[in-house]
């Protein structure tokens, strides 16, 4: 939070305020942080298996190499 004292702190007179609109951007910026770290725990646990396609062309790329 901004001090009065700190020189980029602009005052906003109430009349010019809209509570509902403030607590609605602040309420879509907490779910949006929610659902960040919802996805980075996801993330953390999910472990890629490869594929029997791609254990295929592995074998392939390594015969080639060979010849």
């Amino acid at each position: 939070m901004k001090s009065i004292l700190d020189s980029s702190f602009r005052y906003t007179p109430s009349a010019q305020t809209d509570l509902r609109k403030t607590f609605a951007r602040l309420r879509r910026e907490q779910r949006q942080n929610d659902l960040m770290r919802v996805r980075a725990k996801i993330a953390a646990k999910v472990t890629v298996l490869p594929t029997k396609e791609s254990r295929g062309a592995d074998l392939r790329v390594a015969d080639i190499k060979k010849q």
